[in-house]
């Protein structure tokens, strides 16, 4: 065998036979063993097996540090000291509090960096590379999911040479590097850690035949190969996507980008010993988006709940739990589009200021593959213990089935699929199509679940029985309720039941092919003895005012709550914009305000503002007038901006040309989003055709919103016009009975002047009230409650950070003030050596703001 002092290669043949003098001396193979022997002599000969098994000293060819230029536009590769475009969908690029000094921040559909590095410096023996990275979710690939494909975290790979780390769309991550003409891969064991640093190290050594992967400082897996030498590849390398862009496209979104954050990637030549080389990170993982990405911003709400970037749509599971309220969503994080879906998470302690929680469920089962769809959040002390469970539409790439999931602590971050998924296989027979969005009620002691469909080219709900004997679902293809006309829907989706006053209960559902287009519908009526729905009419009403919602327009699929006797509704708004302009922007969709719901004696929905969102007038500028007469404009200073609120009551007159209102957005006399009132039409209108704006409804609207109230105001009577206006979205109440929610996108940046005006006659106001909002006084609201909700707690041994500040430090003390642990980062210290039964003192530290908390270890 080959040793220190004479080297050499061998091959193991794993032949029992070569016991020469078995069978007394004599064996009938041979002959052969001498011909096996003499070919695997011939083997080393042929290929010129390199005897020198000398390590390859390790040398940095390349570093790329991650740090933005001057410019906020490029990084430098520190080596070579060439600079590279960082390509982004916006302007400004992000840097991050990193592992190693600032990590760069890529957003999951456009940030990528095409780089170059002298491959011709590596040693053709060995290479060894590292980089770290720190993923919010996985990459696309393909919007439904049915995709193995890899793409880079970093790499220089083509289809025929180089290397890279790379990761798919079900968290399997590694190394693959070509190797005498064919790919050879390195895998991790396990699926890729989200929300933390990882650091992943490679090195490919010939003298050893293998590829080592290791990830934070652990060998974790190795590949053999059998080479004489190797090819490193290509100059040009590519940092965030994989070198081929063929069919990796959704519209104008790249599909193999990477969401997260990358560092520090180095490339060596020879083999690195990243066993002594021990890497911790700096800074804890930050995948909050951060602020400079949308400064300034003249579209983006700033008071309404929306994740913090990219696509969300329906909400679903609108729930206080634990002193927090929690709405759970239709959730893209890897760009402002449709595709394989998450549940998303925000929480917050007022229905104002929202914090996102990390996703909620990510579809990576068999049975939800394609995407974790809508559904809702269920509590009872009989099913759930109390607790809220989610119900949600898992869709494999065949069929759509029913699944659950159960928190796994009290604050609702982490949720666990129960392992007998899905609670409902399959649709139950008889329908047209698939069935999704299940909702539970419960009515006397019986929980049901329905189910929006399709029967007969009608929109349907299915009903399901809880068995609380067998703690199973029916599944005999009973229905809830079915429309009695395909006016009113051909599909039925986010199907809500809820208990209103008096006993009422109200369905509610958001057809397609409906007669109006989308559009949210509700009937009235009561719950029958076998948990079927019995409506008063079978003639919908619509959710939002007259003709201010079809085609997709206004507030659908609205989730419920119900607290202190209130019902209290919120629901998802659509932008209605272009891909291209959604590109650009980098998020899709907002939500609305909360809005409170009752039902008058005529089985109508009364909606009026929540009256917590008072709260934000708590830090704002604010105009107020009372009971003056008005023929001509007002200028409304000091409120003015693309966040206000206006409240005014306006008597109607005996003229018959009487048009009152507000005008807002406005730039000059000629540009204003108008908003106003006609009693001799009853015609209530927006109108926006005025003013520039990106253009979401050319095809429909085209910037002109009218519909007549549903009652006629009289000649005496007042018409209150309650306004919200928060960039891009209003949420408009009239008479704290009628309401509705449209989105138009101005692009006039100075257009901030606020007016009241009144046509045709003199109209008396009967009070006028209007208040400015800005980043600044929406973050006061925001601040003041994180800081009361920062939450450090045990649990399995190790401590569970909440709420902490961005970017804080933490001092560790014992009871009797002795500094255990100095300036520390949450994600470093999981305080697992510290002794049990003992009172610890934990100083948070961050700009301006200091707090100790004290915990007890149990």
């Amino acid at each position: 065998m080959p040793t220190a002092k004479y080297k050499g290669n061998c091959i193991a043949i794993g032949v029992a036979a070569y016991e020469w003098n078995q069978n007394d001396k004599t064996n009938k193979y041979l002959l052969n063993l001498r011909r096996l022997t003499s070919n695997a002599l011939s083997y080393l000969a042929a290929n010129n097996i390199s005897t020198d098994t000398s390590d390859v000293e390790s040398k940095l060819v390349a570093h790329f540090p991650m740090e933005l230029n001057d410019s906020k536009t490029s990084i430098t590769e520190i080596i070579s000291k060439q600079t590279f475009l960082v390509n982004n969908a916006k302007p400004i690029r992000e840097n991050v509090p990193g592992a190693e000094g600032n990590a760069l921040r890529f957003d999951g559909y456009s940030t990528y960096v095409k780089g170059k590095f002298n491959a011709s410096e590596l040693s053709t023996l060995a290479i060894s590379a590292s980089v770290w990275c720190a993923m919010e979710s996985y990459p696309m690939m393909n919007i439904d999911g049915a995709d193995d494909t890899q793409t880079f975290i970093a790499g220089n790979m083509t289809p025929t040479s180089g290397f890279a780390f790379t990761i798919n769309a079900h968290g399997r991550h590694g190394f693959e590097m070509f190797i005498n003409g064919s790919k050879i891969t390195c895998y991790a064991p396990d699926k890729f850690p989200t929300y933390e640093w990882v650091h992943l190290a490679a090195v490919v050594s010939v003298k050893n035949k293998e590829i080592r992967l290791y990830r934070n400082n652990e060998l974790i897996a190795k590949t053999g190969f059998i080479a004489n030498n190797i090819n490193p590849g290509a100059t040009n390398l590519y940092i965030g996507k994989s070198y081929d862009d063929t069919n990796r496209w959704s519209g104008p979104f790249r599909l193999n980008t990477i969401n997260g954050l990358i560092d520090d990637f180095r490339i060596y030549s020879g083999e690195h010993d990243f066993s002594q080389d021990i890497k911790t990170p700096e800074n804890s993982a930050d995948l909050s988006i951060p602020k400079i990405r949308f400064a300034n911003e003249i579209q983006r709400p700033i008071f309404h709940a929306m994740p913090a970037a990219n696509w969300t749509n329906e909400p679903h599971g609108l729930v206080f739990y634990n002193e927090r309220y929690h709405i759970f969503f239709q959730k893209n994080s890897n760009g402002p589009y449709w595709g394989r879906i998450h549940w998303g998470h925000l929480s917050s302690k007022d229905l104002i200021s929202w914090k996102e929680e990390k996703i909620s469920l990510v579809p990576n089962t068999w049975y939800d593959f394609k995407g974790a769809w809508s559904g809702c959040v269920f509590s009872d002390s009989y099913l759930t213990n109390d607790v809220p469970h989610i119900y949600y539409t898992s869709v494999d790439l065949g069929k759509a089935s029913i699944a659950e999931a159960i928190p796994m602590d009290n604050n609702l971050i982490n949720w666990e699929k129960r392992t007998d998924n899905p609670i409902i296989p399959h649709k139950p027979n008889g329908l047209d199509e698939d069935f999704r969005d299940p909702y539970i009620f419960k009515h006397g002691e019986n929980i049901y679940m329905i189910v929006g469909t399709r029967k007969n080219g009608k929109g349907a709900t299915t009903l399901h029985r809880y068995n609380k004997n067998s703690k199973t679902w029916s599944n005999d293809g009973s229905l809830f309720y079915q429309a009695t006309s395909s006016d009113y829907g051909a599909f039925w989706e986010m199907p809500v039941v809820i208990q209103m006053n008096d006993g009422k209960w109200m369905f509610i559902a958001t057809p397609l092919g409906a007669k109006e287009g989308v559009e949210t519908l509700y009937w009235v009526g009561t719950i029958n003895h076998d948990g079927t729905f019995n409506p008063f009419s079978h003639i919908p009403k619509e959710i939002e005012l007259g003709n201010m919602s079809k085609d997709g327009f206004g507030l659908l699929s609205p989730s419920i709550m119900q607290k202190n006797g209130k019902n209290i509704a919120i629901g998802i708004v659509p932008d209605k914009l272009s891909g291209e302009d959604n590109y650009k922007l980098g998020w899709a969709h907002t939500f609305s305000l909360p809005r409170e719901w009752s039902i008058d004696s005529n089985n109508t929905l009364i909606q009026k503002p929540y009256e917590g969102l008072e709260l934000l007038r708590s830090n704002a500028v604010s105009y107020n007038s009372t009971e003056r007469s008005l023929n001509g404009t007002q200028n409304m200073s000091p409120v003015c901006g693309k966040a206000i609120e206006i409240e005014g009551v306006f008597t109607i007159s005996s003229q018959q040309n009487q048009k009152f209102g507000f005008r807002v957005r406005k730039s000059d006399d000629n540009h204003a989003v108008e908003i106003f009132y006609e009693p001799h039409k009853n015609l209530f209108t927006v109108d926006a055709r005025s003013i520039n704006r990106l253009v979401n409804d050319g095809w429909l609207y085209n910037g002109l919103y009218s519909s007549p109230l549903p009652e006629t105001l009289s000649v005496g009577q007042t018409c209150k016009m309650h306004i919200f206006m928060d960039h891009s979205i209003m949420d408009i109440f009239i008479n704290d009975k009628w309401a509705f929610s449209i989105r138009i996108f101005p692009t006039d940046y100075y257009s901030d002047g606020v007016e009241v005006f009144s046509e045709g006659t003199t109209t008396f106001i009967n009070s006028l009230k209007a208040w400015k909002y800005d980043t600044k006084s929406i973050a006061n609201i925001r601040d003041a409650q994180d800081e009361k909700n920062i939450n450090i707690y045990f649990s399995h041994n190790k401590l569970v950070y909440e709420n902490l500040p961005k970017h804080c430090s933490l001092n560790i003390y014992d009871s009797l003030g002795r500094i255990l642990a100095n300036n520390v980062c949450p994600e470093s210290f999981s305080g697992e050596n510290l002794t049990k039964n003992n009172v610890y003192l934990i100083q948070i530290n961050s700009n301006n703001f200091c707090q100790v908390k004290k915990i007890i270890k149990h």
